[in-house]
């Protein structure tokens, strides 16, 4: 008989590779993955991913962000604790069917995993090929805050199925719950019991990434205020500084929309696709890739590479945009969200959230670098998304 420490370290590693891989949008394969993504995208669709209903969402989030940004009056501080709790209230809201308060302890916490898992994330790979590890103090924290995570997620899920109401669908979750069934014998078919998976990977890529986006975008705007000054005035000169931003400015804001394209090409909060495997034997530049070995794309060096793109080091708006600067153009390498059947399933959502965040908060702030605070770093922080790291900044009323 395995003596106790074995058995749990058994079990530990069971969790984490249920944790992983089994209802991962990420990670899982095979046809219970494709039938997932599919629910999880019409869910995405229904709940307003590209409609006016989750505009109006993101717009109301947004003048909450500005109002945190307004207590500071101007003094220098860290953004990236609000600009995080405004973008996950927005997956919360069509994920749990509710927004969070930015103080809520229970919901300040969750990011706080959430951002810690982001930039740690090799480390459970790690401890998946050599389970032992779980017992050492670092790694027994991680699974504590590992577990407190799941135990939030499930708890939500398990509160769905207590007050689910077939003619009342109020969010993903519900969509899952009438879609699936423990009992339901189809092969493709996700258990209730791994619905908070999936919405795990929602909410922590929809969380980490996008907030990292915009947070690249204030610092990056800091470093070039031509660029910003030039998109505040074409905000100016179409939306003014009264009326909040719609999806359809968008093509009427050219330049805007182009130095977000840029900000995303020029700094990709992804920078590497999340591994696959290969599907068949391959012969790729004299080299042999074996079926289900693991491959990674560097969208990085895509999306820097001088093949591609001219003076890929350097900030430059211009390059997505048409001969006469009315409208942008999309070069075949920008690919920030990857390409094919596993392209980002949020890819919509994060463009509609970028653009509308930076829009509302160009229209009632300058972002200037505090003038005391050593240069800021642009090489970034690497974990599973490229951050700017901690900075400060300051938000000066227009």
């Amino acid at each position: 008989m395995a003596s106790p420490n074995v058995s749990a370290l058994f079990f530990d590693y069971i969790s984490l590779q249920s944790f992983l891989i089994f209802g991962s949008l990420v990670f899982g394969n095979g046809k219970g993955w494709k039938y997932h993504r599919r629910t999880t995208l019409r869910a995405l669709r229904n709940f307003g991913m590209g409609k006016r209903s989750l505009e109006n969402k993101i717009n109301e989030e947004a003048r909450y962000l500005a109002r945190s940004f307004e207590d500071e009056s101007g003094r220098p501080f860290n953004p990236q604790p609000s600009v995080q709790n405004a973008v996950s209230n927005v997956i919360c809201s069509i994920s749990f069917g509710n927004r969070y308060e930015y103080d809520d302890p229970e919901f300040r916490s969750l990011l706080d995993y959430i951002k810690m898992f982001m930039s740690k994330l090799a480390v459970p790979s790690i401890v998946s090929k050599i389970p032992k590890l779980w017992v050492t103090p670092f790694y027994k924290s991680l699974k504590k805050q590992t577990d407190e995570c799941i135990s939030f997620l499930r708890g939500v899920v398990e509160h769905h199925k207590a007050t689910f109401d077939s003619n009342d669908i109020r969010d993903i979750i519900d969509v899952h719950l009438q879609d699936n069934d423990d009992e339901c014998g189809a092969e493709e078919k996700l258990p209730r019991s791994l619905i908070w998976r999936g919405i795990f990977d929602l909410f922590a890529a929809g969380t980490d990434t996008t907030s990292n986006a915009i947070l690249w975008a204030m610092l990056v705007l800091t470093q070039y205020p031509h660029v910003q000054e030039k998109a505040q005035q074409e905000i100016d000169d179409l939306i003014g500084r009264e009326r909040p931003p719609s999806l359809p400015d968008r093509l009427h804001l050219p330049y805007v929309d182009a130095t977000l394209m840029e900000i995303q090409r020029f700094r990709p909060v992804g920078c590497f696709v999340p591994p696959r495997a290969a599907s068949v034997d391959t012969e790729l530049r004299g080299y042999t890739i074996l079926k289900g070995t693991p491959v990674w794309v560097n969208l990085y060096a895509v999306l820097h590479s001088p093949k591609h793109w001219k003076d890929p080091e350097e900030f430059i708006p211009e390059r997505f945009l048409s001969a006469d600067g009315k409208r942008t153009e999309t070069p075949e390498a920008f690919i920030p969200f990857g390409l094919g059947s596993r392209i980002c399933i949020g890819e919509q959502l994060a463009r509609m959230e970028l653009f509308l965040f930076m829009t509302n908060l160009l229209q009632r702030f300058t972002f200037e670098f505090p003038k005391e605070d050593p240069k800021p770093n642009l090489a970034g922080e690497l974990g599973i998304t490229l951050s700017p790291g901690r900075f400060r900044i300051c938000a000066v009323n227009r």
